[in-house]
């Protein structure tokens, strides 16, 4: 992890136990007037507060709470972070791209004033000492808008650090207890231990060419204290022995991940993804042709759920892995390549899959259209899911994914995205509105057109890409 803003700049009252941050200046415990200093080291206004909101802040620094678990969830208003505490109480982190800038905790005193809470000064403060890496000074005292900000732009990194957050989190209020620099950085360290060993497992995950990083290793034992090369070895299983050596060893963990990159973590699991994809496609088609059986019964429904599943794991571990580290513009280019592969593969099955079959297939009487042809179910007229059901199972299928990208990350499959434009709208009867996706993706490709032709500030042209080119020429000949 990187180092935090207390071990570099440690100003008036840092370094000690936390929730025990001093006042940058001397004021009287229980109002400070000026700003007071957390033990992450960051500065908190309290000129503005009225007294109670004060007494808030400075109470929540100096808790003593305990975080139990941290999992992230699905709901009706967006995907969250909930840090479960000691105390009966859970707080809530929400994707900035989904709610915008939104935290909340579910204790009374929150939910009766909306105002910051001690629970969320406190994990704020903590967030903040593992995770964040900018400066702090006094004439930067943070306010309550300032708090919610940062709070919500944390949501990447508490993913990329999720399995071990917890245990680091509750370790670092003992350790930072004993005011030692030393204590601070063996905690903090991304090569302590228990932060190592998710790594591990990714970087090992790479060499199986079915099992994801979140699915490999459950059979790998915990490292013995006992550092000794005996308990290293785990007899039949190379994999579990490198896994014991590089948690422990930090030399043998840099040397891995000094051949397998960030990147090459990236690229085996977003690939995994794919072969799933085309794995789905494939048990349709073979459900399609053969009928249900012990072990396939895959049908309209159940395909179209996998697809979306599979559509929020990429862009979810593609977030996670951005949020730890920038990407090659090559895995990053790969993840628009895979969805609009997967936005093909529906296209491509625009029709009743079942008009054809020589089994007999039982039916209700009052079948949906959409449950025999995958493309009604998923882009053209997807089923009313109820308001509590994830978003991803609500959202414009790839379309909306491949919105929340930067255009340069899928500028080079504007043909192939013209193309998946033009079939929607062939399907489409000229009497009816064309389905949401329709609109959305071509509102996408005017938008990146019109900027790839857009003049520069020195009213010199800019040359347009070659897909803005080929796109303005096949309008322009319609």
């Amino acid at each position: 992890m990187p180092t935090t803003r207390s071990q570099r700049a440690r100003g008036p009252g840092s370094g000690r136990a936390r929730g025990r941050g001093g006042p940058a200046t001397s004021q009287s415990a229980s109002a400070p007037a000026g700003p007071v200093q957390g033990h992450s080291g960051l500065f908190y206004n309290l000129r503005d507060m009225s007294p109670s909101s004060a007494d808030r802040a400075t109470s929540g620094i100096r808790a003593d709470f305990f975080v139990d678990r941290v999992r992230r969830h699905e709901s009706e208003r967006g995907a969250y972070f909930a840090f479960q505490l000691n105390r009966p109480v859970s707080v809530r982190i929400y994707n900035p791209i989904e709610r915008g800038q939104h935290v909340e905790c579910t204790c009374e005193e929150f939910r009766a004033s909306q105002e910051i809470c001690v629970h969320l000064y406190w994990l704020f403060d903590g967030l903040n000492a593992l995770l964040d890496t900018s400066t702090a000074s006094a004439t930067d005292a943070l306010g309550r808008m300032d708090i919610i900000t940062r709070a919500s732009a944390l949501y990447g990194m508490i993913g990329s650090q999720l399995p071990s957050l917890p245990t680091i989190l509750n370790a670092s209020h003992d350790e930072l207890a004993s005011d030692s620099d030393d204590a601070v950085e063996a905690i903090l360290s991304p090569t302590f231990p228990d932060a190592r060993a998710e790594q591990v497992r990714d970087m090992l995950s790479v060499f199986d060419n079915a099992r994801l990083p979140d699915e490999f290793g459950h059979d790998f034992t915990n490292v013995p204290p006992d550092e000794t090369p005996q308990n290293f070895y785990v007899p039949n299983s190379l994999a579990a022995t490198i896994y014991r050596l590089a948690v422990r060893d930090e030399s043998v963990f840099r040397r891995l991940r000094r051949v397998i990159t960030h990147d090459v973590c990236a690229n085996a699991h977003f690939a995994k993804l794919r072969a799933r994809a085309r794995e789905t496609f494939a048990r349709l088609d073979s459900y399609v042709e053969n009928g249900p059986s012990e072990s396939n019964d895959q049908d309209i429904p159940r395909t179209a759920r996998m697809l979306r599943s599979i559509v929020d794991q990429i862009c979810h571990i593609q977030n996670l892995r951005t949020s730890s580290g920038p990407l090659s513009p090559t895995v990053v280019t790969k993840v628009a390549e895979i969805l609009v592969e997967i936005l093909q593969e529906v296209c491509n099955r625009n029709e009743d899959v079942y008009y054809r079959i020589d089994w007999e297939r039982d039916v209700s009487g009052d079948e949906p259209e959409r449950n025999r042809n995958l493309y009604s179910y998923l882009i053209d007229d997807p089923p009313r899911f109820s308001a509590s059901s994830a978003n991803w199972m609500k959202e414009t299928f790839v379309i909306d994914r491949l919105r929340q990208m930067p255009a340069n990350e899928w500028r080079h499959l504007i043909e192939r995205l013209t193309s998946i434009l033009d079939q929607i709208r062939e399907f489409t009867p000229d009497e009816d509105q064309p389905p949401p996706a329709y609109t959305k993706l071509d509102r996408m490709i005017q938008e990146y057109t019109a900027e790839a032709f857009e003049p520069s500030s020195s009213s010199v042209q800019r040359r347009p890409t070659l897909g803005g080119q080929r796109e303005s020429q096949r309008r322009r000949l319609e």
